[in-house]
């Protein structure tokens, strides 16, 4: 009983820092997504491997291992064009780990732009 009530307590404890670090991991992303938005492939560089670095700290999600092979695709992107255009599965997996977290400390909105495919 207590190995079981040990185990339920870790599981609780890791996805309870996780959801805590919702917003870090989102705050990581947005300074992805403005570099990009200024045509600053130097600064985008950076901020995915910020990202990145994060992201391999965190303990298990659903959406790690496609959103670290999908920052890796990005952070090796050699163009702005390249970068944007990898920046899609990045903001994809993103979506779906904040829609599906209650732990974000602020307002979160769907934007996409109306000339690239919609990832709802």
């Amino acid at each position: 009983m207590k190995k079981l009530f040990f185990a339920t307590v870790v599981m609780l404890l890791s996805f309870s820092a996780f959801a805590q670090n919702t917003s870090a991991l989102l705050n990581d992303y947005i300074k992805v997504k403005d570099a990009l938005v200024n045509g600053d492939g130097k600064t985008a560089a950076q901020a995915v491997n910020a990202l990145h670095q994060s992201l391999k700290n965190e303990g298990s999600f659903a959406q790690k291992d496609a959103l670290l092979k999908a920052t890796d695709k990005l952070s090796k992107a050699g163009t702005i064009e390249k970068q944007r255009a990898a920046f899609n599965d990045v903001s994809t997996n993103m979506w779906q780990l904040v829609k599906k977290s209650d732990k974000v400390g602020h307002a979160i909105h769907y934007q996409y732009c109306p000339m690239k495919k919609h990832i709802g």
